[in-house]
C-alpha cells in the first residue's frame, strides 16, 4: 500500500488548490493526494476518482518529483499543429478565407 507523507505546508498547498484553482484536473489531483495521506488506499481512491490505478500512481510520482507543478497537464499533450511559423504565407491565406 502506497501513502503520500505531507508536510503541514505541502497540506495546506494541496488543500488551497483544492478549494481555489480553476481547473478541475487539478482539484481533483490535490484531493486525491490529500485523502492518500489521510490513509485511504490506491483502491478506494480509484473508485472515488474513476480513474486508473497507474493515473494515481503517477500523480503521486509527479507530486513527489516536481511538488505542485507536477499536479499541472504537461507540455506535449495532444494533437500536434500540422502548420509552424515557417509557413506564415499559408497561415495568412487561411486566415483570409
Amino acid at each position: 500500500m502506497r501513502k503520500i507523507q505531507l508536510t503541514d505546508t505541502e497540506k495546506k498547498t494541496l488543500e488551497e488548490g483544492y478549494k481555489n484553482h480553476p481547473k478541475a484536473h487539478f482539484r481533483l489531483r490535490c484531493h486525491t493526494l490529500l485523502l492518500s495521506s489521510e490513509g485511504m488506499t490506491v483502491q478506494e481512491l480509484m473508485k472515488i476518482t474513476k480513474t486508473r490505478s497507474r493515473t494515481i500512481y503517477t500523480w503521486m510520482d509527479r507530486w513527489e518529483k516536481m511538488g505542485v507543478i507536477g499536479l499541472t497537464i504537461l507540455q506535449g499533450r495532444g494533437i500536434k499543429s500540422k502548420l509552424s511559423a515557417k509557413d506564415e504565407g499559408l497561415i495568412t491565406l487561411v486566415k483570409k478565407k
